[in-house]
């Protein structure tokens, strides 16, 4: 059983602090107008914070998901990590030095995996790898009619395609199976396909590097949501491209690989890098500019709607103030029954955090449905934007409501700090004689 001295203090206590809330609360009732518009005020900042978070998350990992789908998790490209040396000039046998100059670039030289079965084999062996598709890539120019457009074209075998990626689901018109039996099939992307006014089956001319031109027919149209992907880009059978790009037939462009988890990927990403002596590179390196762009734009909008929360401060302050304005003779005569400083200070500190607590939740509520009415809504991004969906994606996490609910907080008690030391440093005596 605790002392009778701790009973007594914690009886104390409670009775303080059940004086310091029924008196805060008794001062926001008295001012009923401004505490809506303050409390609102603080709702708004609250509700924007959260949406601002959920919608910059969902651009991001919209984004990050559209690779993931369609992209290998790793590329080797043909380009060695130690390049090749060539000897220009060695000592001679008389020299009493020993020197040799070499060079490390070869001019003309393709970068190329030759021969590249040695290295799928490799691949198979490694257990943290369940997708490996050599490719070959080019440029080229898309002739439909009279209709040209210059395009990327990917040589891939669509079999070992499936195995790293998700382009089949891509497909809108035709199939990726189509490509696997028709010789001198290709995919368009559908921005392409609109740019040439092609469609399906259409017979449309490749010219590649080497100057000769191909007739292909449309087998398929695929739209991936990435404005410059499906702008640009084309895949046609692997044999097709190795003779439009002048590669031999045991050689590549690169091998797209496909790991059992993203956990894995740095680690098989540098072991592969030692293993085959190309260079690798992962799917967060290649889109790392993208990624960054987005993330960049959404600290800048966090910033900018953080000041809301200060506008909210300033108003939280305001209806302080006014309070300990309109309630000097009231605190007075509370500091001259015995009430101390600090139960002053207690009153208006107390009172701020309240209406920042309302607002928060309010706010986190409010964000909430907003977030989900604004997810569930149809919309067009228009052809030429970066990232394309019939729909705003946005993600909410738990975090996102605490963070918003701790700013709101302590933005709501910086704000009372001032009118709290205020109403404490009133004298009395003045306030009564006056």
């Amino acid at each position: 059983m605790p002392p009778p001295e701790n009973i007594v203090w914690h009886a104390a206590l409670r009775e303080r602090w059940r004086f310091v809330f029924s008196i805060a609360l008794r001062h926001l009732a008295g001012k009923k107008r401004q505490t809506i518009l303050v409390v609102s005020g603080v709702t708004i900042g609250s509700m924007v914070m959260i949406l601002t978070l959920a919608l910059g998350e969902g651009i991001v990992q919209d984004i990050k998901d559209k690779i993931i789908e369609t992209s290998p998790y790793i590329v080797i490209t043909g380009e060695k990590v130690t390049p090749k040396e060539t000897q220009l000039y060695p000592s001679g046998f008389d020299s009493s030095v020993s020197y040799s100059i070499v060079s490390r670039v070869r001019p003309n030289e393709k970068k190329q995996i030759k021969p590249y079965a040695g290295t799928m084999a490799l691949l198979a062996s490694i257990r943290t790898i369940d997708g490996a598709a050599p490719f070959v890539f080019t440029r080229g120019v898309l002739r439909y009619r009279t209709v040209t457009r210059q395009g990327l074209i990917k040589g891939i075998v669509p079999a070992l395609e499936r195995t790293i990626g998700n382009l089949e689901a891509t497909v809108v018109t035709g199939s990726l199976n189509e490509l696997s039996f028709t010789k001198d099939g290709v995919l368009l992307g559908s921005g392409l396909a609109r740019k040439l006014r092609a469609g399906y089956h259409s017979h449309v001319s490749i010219t590649g590097e080497s100057g000769t031109t191909f007739r292909v027919r449309v087998v398929g149209i695929f739209s991936s949501g990435f404005g410059a992907v499906d702008d640009n880009n084309a895949y046609i059978n692997l044999v097709l491209a190795q003779l439009m790009n002048n590669v031999p037939a045991d050689a590549v462009s690169g091998i797209g690989v496909h790991t059992t988890s993203l956990d894995v990927v740095n680690e098989t990403s540098a072991r592969l890098r030692t293993a085959t002596g190309y260079r690798t590179e992962t799917w967060e390196e290649a889109n790392e500019n993208v990624i960054t762009l987005f993330k960049r734009n959404n600290s800048i909008t966090l910033f900018l709607v953080l000041f809301v929360f200060v506008v909210s401060g300033f108003g939280i302050a305001n209806v302080l103030i006014t309070i300990v304005l309109h309630k000097r003779h009231d605190i007075a005569i509370m500091k001259s029954m015995g009430v101390s400083r600090a139960s002053i200070e207690w009153i208006f500190l107390v009172e701020g955090i309240l209406l920042g607590v309302i607002g928060a939740v309010l706010g986190g509520i409010a964000g909430h449905l907003l977030t989900t009415l604004i997810s569930s809504l149809p919309v067009s991004y228009g052809e030429s934007a970066v990232v394309r969906n019939d729909h705003i994606v946005t993600v909410e996490r738990a975090s996102f409501y605490v963070l918003t609910a701790v700013f709101s907080i302590v933005i709501s008690a910086v704000s009372s700090l001032g009118p709290a030391r205020r109403a404490a440093r009133l004298n009395p005596v003045e306030v009564l004689r006056g």
